[in-house]
């Protein structure tokens, strides 16, 4: 199954540029995501009545390749892409009125489940059995970077409006915690063509993330933690 959706460039997603944000294609992707498991009758509402478990994002790449501006309409598409026995990957292509592709995500979820926290197999699923597995429109690959950058750049309270339903921080509000720390005009002068996102534990609300940041020739690696716990790493690639 494909869960396709047609969309403008609004004012919540664009950037001081007028085009599609990167804050606005990670939202898009979120939200394609999302619907595609409503869809497959095992959104998280299903997830929690049925199993008590909920999805997690694990990691989410994305790749830019084409701007979208202000007014303009888009394509998003949302699929399966693979199956583990621990991990189900959607990939979602973003492309603009001419069928022109100008983004590209794979998320890779996990269903934890909330009386043990412990991943589920997925198999235990039975909606699982019905997934049609469809071909990637594009290579995108999970990175193998690591870091632990030692420079602090930001310390972030963590603040209701960051909350999702999962009661825990909106996997988007990371990217943003992250992008905070370019200038504008900085992001104009090196825009970003890639960046992926390792979620690896969860905060909350009032938690107070520390951001660490490494920079190299053409990336900036980022580390969020909470105490002595990584919450978040990231790479981002110009």
């Amino acid at each position: 199954m494909k869960h396709i959706k047609h969309q403008r460039v609004s004012s919540s997603i664009s950037d001081a540029d007028t085009n599609l944000s990167v804050i606005g294609i990670f939202q898009t992707v979120q939200d394609a995501v999302t619907e595609l498991l409503d869809k497959l009758q095992m959104g998280n509402p299903t997830m929690r009545k049925q199993y008590n478990a909920v999805w997690l994002f694990t990691r989410n790449r994305a790749k830019l390749f084409n701007s979208i501006h202000w007014g303009e309409e888009f394509t998003v598409t949302a699929f399966v892409s693979s199956i583990t026995h621990a991990t189900l990957s959607v990939d979602v292509s973003v492309k603009n009125a001419d069928g022109v592709l100008c983004a590209y995500s794979r998320v890779e979820t996990c269903a934890l489940g909330l009386s043990a926290m412990r991943i589920l197999r997925l198999q235990t699923i039975d909606a699982i059995t019905t997934v049609i597995i469809e071909k990637p429109e594009t290579d995108i690959i999970f990175a193998k970077f690591d870091c632990s950058p030692t420079k602090q750049v930001d310390t972030v309270r963590v603040g209701s409006t960051n909350i999702d339903m999962s009661q825990h921080t909106n996997n988007v509000e990371y990217v943003r915690f992250i992008l905070n720390n370019y200038t504008i005009k900085e992001l104009y002068d090196r825009p970003i063509r890639e960046i992926e996102i390792r979620y690896l534990n969860q905060s909350y609300e009032n938690d107070i993330l520390t951001v660490y940041k490494q920079c190299e020739q053409n990336k900036d690696l980022f580390l969020l933690t909470n105490g002595d716990k990584d919450i978040v790493k990231c790479e981002v690639l110009f």
